[in-house]
């Protein structure tokens, strides 16, 4: 085998190993199960390290020759260019990361950890929710403000793509809310019905988590790339799984 073959080889192992380091993490902790997906973890995720794979090994296997002067220096030039960019990469998918998952209303929303109006954090200190967990998302519930002014600032920044679940000063414990989950939610024949060609997904998802159809029901979560359903306890409204299926009406 060639010399610069081999060295493109290693390089590229070297560049796989680190990928499987940086892929820990953002799956297991920053975009867990099928947040990975529907949340763009994974587009962003293979395009940083696909990237990675490929550039710098290629550019290896055409700059490598044994006891060329300054090897060393060009190699060295590579490694620190990609650890860069790699950086670059996990640093946008860490600010991205959904850090909240919100009942509002009659739905969930998840909530990116960059997604916080300058300022808001600070305002929920009192209440904690200014710490964005580092190992995935919070189950939270939002109270609207019943203060008249607070409402009107409230639709007019909803204009903006700014809502109630970016101002964590509104933010509850997810038990205070369970009831209005629970009367929400809705049967998981509609959810079936909305998603015929996966119908079957439901029935295993019941069985995997040993519940009845009748004790479960469901709720859609806004998650960016696809929307999600959320499986949910029909008298205590414990989230029992989330679920890749499409959650609306059909328009």
């Amino acid at each position: 085998m060639q010399p610069r073959i081999r060295a493109a080889l290693f390089h590229f192992t070297l560049s796989a190993v680190v990928a499987g380091a940086v892929f820990l993490p953002i799956y297991f902790l920053w975009y867990p199960g099928v947040l990975f997906e529907s949340a763009g973890g994974r587009g962003l995720f293979f395009l940083t390290v696909g990237v990675q794979m490929t550039v710098g090994p290629l550019i290896t296997l055409i700059i490598f020759k044994p006891g060329k002067w300054g090897l060393v220096f060009d190699l060295w030039v590579i490694g620190i260019v990609q650890a860069a960019a790699l950086s670059y990469g996990v640093y946008v998918l860490f600010e991205a990361r959904p850090v909240y998952i919100a009942f509002v209303k009659d739905r969930f929303e998840i909530v990116r950890a960059n997604a916080f109006p300058e300022g808001e954090l600070a305002k929920a200190h009192a209440t904690g929710y200014d710490n964005l967990s580092w190992t995935g998302p919070r189950i939270v519930g939002v109270k609207l403000p019943t203060d008249p002014h607070e409402r009107l600032e409230l639709m007019e920044s909803s204009f903006a793509g700014i809502d109630a679940e970016n101002f964590p000063r509104y933010y509850v414990p997810y038990a205070d809310v369970r009831g209005e989950v629970t009367a929400k939610a809705g049967p998981l024949d509609t959810l079936r019905k909305r998603n015929p060609q996966r119908a079957g997904e439901i029935g295993q998802a019941l069985a995997a988590i040993g519940r009845k159809e009748e004790d479960v029901r469901f709720l859609p979560l806004r998650a960016g790339k696809d929307d999600l359903a959320v499986l949910v306890d029909a008298k205590s409204g414990e989230i029992v799984r989330i679920m890749s299926l499409f959650p609306w009406a059909q328009k």
